[in-house]
């Protein structure tokens, strides 16, 4: 009945806060409660907070521990589309047609739901400049700063036909997107080439270089596979890894920084080459 998400805290109004001894007799106090739906424990100062919310808002904060009441889904779900409308966002395991089981993150209430997350970034804490296996395989915490894996990515894609969203927000808070009607990646033997179609939204199309070609078509590349165009190795000038051309208008795996630079992780269209603090990939079947 419960899913437990380490390192995170919710914040808003609770119910109730007591002083219990573990996380265990917090989330049995809150079963018991008909009024209470989730509930947190800080194992620091051992206060249990009772919430009516069943999905309250979330923040990263070390010891402590964040239970839900979820219910299990049997079979799973393909992807994060098939959830229930109410369902909270956080970890979900979905099991593609045809492919291995994975837990992802289910990102429930942007744009209607039901979107399975590809990629997450918001304090840097997991480093993107990484080889082709980790790539291919995925790295990170699903719960927050991740790569979800190519291998994963296929797996999804190949079910049906999917569309794709950039969520982008800078330092300053201001925040913007692109949505592609279309997407999809091939699998490893053909290095996962990157199938893109029609874009609509607030940040320009990134998924272009500056001469309006765009990436579609693109085989992907990291510092130790070479996939480009261009006579350098862009992964290696970028410090990321991505469906480079030649090399691209986005490098949302580069290197975490404010300052203004080719490796940072950048979006030319919107912000050009300065550095923004979150971004996050998520995929969803067309409707």
């Amino acid at each position: 009945m419960f899913h437990k998400e380490t390192e995170t805290r919710l914040v808003g109004a609770s119910m109730k806060t007591i002083k219990v001894s573990s996380g265990i007799e917090c989330s049995m106090i809150c079963t018991n409660d008909n009024n209470c739906c989730s509930s947190t424990y800080d194992t620091n100062l051992e206060h249990c907070s009772l919430f009516l919310e069943c999905c309250p808002y979330k923040e990263f904060a070390k010891e402590s521990q964040t239970i839900k009441k979820i219910s299990g889904f049997n079979p799973p779900p393909k992807d994060c589309s098939e959830l229930p409308a109410e369902s909270c966002s956080g970890e979900y395991i979905i099991q593609p047609e045809n492919g291995p089981s994975m837990t992802v993150f289910c990102e429930m209430n942007t744009d209607n739901g039901g979107w399975t997350t590809v990629q997450r970034r918001y304090d840097g804490t997991v480093d993107f400049y990484r080889f082709w296996d980790d790539y291919k395989t995925g790295f990170g915490n699903i719960a927050g700063e991740h790569w979800l894996g190519n291998d994963n990515l296929h797996f999804i894609l190949r079910q049906r036909s999917y569309q794709v969203r950039f969520d982008l927000e800078d330092f300053k808070g201001n925040t913007s997107y692109a949505l592609y009607s279309s997407m999809y990646v091939d699998d490893e033997s053909a290095n996962y080439k990157l199938n893109l179609t029609d874009y609509y939204g607030t940040a320009g199309n990134g998924m272009a270089i500056s001469r309006g070609i765009s990436l579609s078509g693109m085989m992907f590349s990291t510092r130790d596979r070479d996939n480009d165009l261009d006579e350098r190795s862009c992964a290696i000038y970028k410090r990321g890894a991505w469906w480079y051309r030649s090399c691209s208008m986005a490098n949302i795996n580069g290197l975490y920084s404010e300052k203004y630079s080719e490796s940072a992780v950048n979006w030319k269209s919107w912000r050009k080459k300065t550095g923004l603090k979150k971004t996050k990939i998520m995929i969803k079947p067309k409707p």
